[in-house]
């Protein structure tokens, strides 16, 4: 009886503590606060995991480009490590006294063998909350890797500035091109063998193109020349016969060209006086008969409009030639001499130099392009001056060009062993055909224009005097982050 009480009172107890619901949220609590303390301190923990994380990977992606960037500039540098170390600790700052020392290695992608920069780095401290569990620190690892390509550095003595057209520079028959001062075509013109209906390559295992060829090589050879250019470059594809018949560096494929007079105005503005020029006889001037009289003319600076044609042996006074319109024609007939001089072609003026007169004599022909000084002297600044020092012919690119239908009709070059001609040729709009031989007197020859045809008398050996060479261009490499 006494135990059926007990029980009894123990059961009436719990029935009213079931209903009594005064207190639930203290309990609701009191079982939920571990799990909120440890959620917060979780999420503190990864918060701060997380920001060294980040901010160690991007201090490792840095120094790996950074290394690469050296690397690709100067394949055997033996401070790329210490480039990649700088780029490292400027852009860390949280992490910079509990990191290691990073590792940075060159390495292996797609394939290639050092063809990449590696880096390695770790960083350790005690998490507030997590060490209390784990009893000891974190270790935040991270890994990156930057590829890299080599950059280029080249001359470039003749070079072709369309963008875009097929066979810019054109080797027809079998010229000679032995000066070793580099060759460079910007146009991205490709001839590529199509693909396979399935996608698949359209070579075989041999290499032979089984399905067709498509488009048009930028440089091409229609003939047997005779080429050490040193280097020859294109954003486009160059002729296999001509990677048959040198042993040039061939770079294809290469998108860093570039035009370095594309964006400077040629100084037209500069000149507004009408140029002169005359022909005229003179003899021994005492009446000695004996002696034959000759013909003589001076040309002055100034605009020339409708062309200007060489009609005796000629001298051409330093300054700046506005040929507008029509040719600028010094054939082989007369000694032609010119020093320090800018000839601009505008309003689709060309230009026809040719050593060799009509009975086949050989005169002098001698022009040196303008100083410094002298652009100066016209008015020219001074970094428009220094960009185009040396400059012996400037079409301006407003100009049409000139480009007339048929074999012979546009700009042509024709030395002999008695043509000196130094300084740049710049012909962005036209073509430029090129015969025969030329000396270089007191600078560099540099031949610049829309595209460039070399024919089977062609016979160029040096482009600089002794003692001189083309100032180098240097093209970056590329850098990518693979890893």
């Amino acid at each position: 009886m006494i135990l059926h009480n007990a029980t009894d009172r123990v059961r009436r107890f719990f029935r009213s503590f079931r209903k009594d619901t005064s207190a639930n949220a203290l309990i609701l609590a009191a079982f939920g606060a571990p799990m909120i303390v440890g959620g917060g301190g979780f999420a503190v923990d990864f918060a701060q995991f997380y920001l060294w994380k980040r901010e160690l990977q991007f201090a490792a992606d840095q120094a790996a480009i950074a290394a690469a960037w050296e690397l690709a500039n100067e394949p055997l540098s033996t401070t790329f490590v210490a480039r990649g170390l700088t780029e490292f600790a400027a852009n860390e700052a949280v992490t910079k006294d509990i990191n290691t020392t990073p590792s940075i290695v060159r390495s292996n992608y797609a394939g290639e063998i050092g063809n990449a920069v590696s880096v390695r780095v770790d960083a350790t401290r005690m998490l507030p909350f997590t060490s209390y569990f784990t009893g000891g620190a974190t270790t935040v690892s991270v890994y990156a890797q930057a590829a890299f390509t080599g950059g280029l550095v080249t001359t470039e003595c003749l070079k072709a500035v369309d963008p875009h057209d097929g066979g810019t520079i054109t080797f027809n028959g079998n010229p000679v091109f032995t000066a070793g001062c580099g060759i460079a075509a910007l146009s991205d013109s490709k001839r590529i063998c199509v693909d396979q209906d399935d996608g698949s390559s359209g070579f075989d295992s041999s290499g032979t193109c089984i399905t067709q060829w498509e488009g048009e090589d930028a440089i091409i050879a229609n003939g047997t020349p005779i080429i050490e250019a040193g280097t020859i470059v294109t954003a486009g594809t160059v002729d296999d016969e001509i990677e048959e018949l040198t042993d040039d560096i061939i770079i294809e494929n290469f998108g860093q060209l570039y035009d370095q007079f594309a964006d400077i105005v040629p100084p037209i503005d500069k000149v507004t006086n009408a140029g002169t020029y005359a022909c005229k006889s003179v003899g021994n001037g005492k009446g000695n008969t004996s002696t034959p009289g000759k013909t003589i003319g001076v040309a002055t600076p100034g605009i020339f409009a409708g062309g200007l044609q060489v009609r005796c042996d000629t001298t051409f006074q330093s300054g700046i030639y506005v040929i507008k319109g029509g040719v600028l024609d010094i054939g082989g007939n007369y000694n032609t001499i010119g020093t320090d001089i800018l000839f601009i072609l505008t309003d689709g003026a060309g230009v026809k130099i040719v050593g060799t007169s009509q009975n086949g004599a050989s005169n002098q022909v001698n022009l040196q392009g303008i100083t410094y000084d002298t652009l100066i002297g016209y008015g020219v600044d001074a970094e428009t001056a220094e960009a185009i020092t040396g400059m012996l012919m400037y079409e301006d690119p407003e100009s049409p060009g000139f480009n007339p239908v048929g074999e012979g009709l546009g700009n042509k070059f024709a030395g002999t062993s008695n043509t000196w001609i130094s300084g740049t040729i710049y012909l962005p709009k036209s073509t430029l055909s090129l015969a025969g031989t030329a000396n270089v007197a007191n600078m560099c020859l540099t031949i610049i224009a829309n595209k460039i045809n070399m024919n089977g008398t062609v016979n160029m050996t040096d482009f600089c005097p002794d003692g001189y060479a083309h100032e180098e261009v240097v093209f970056l490499g590329t850098v990518r982050l693979v890893a």
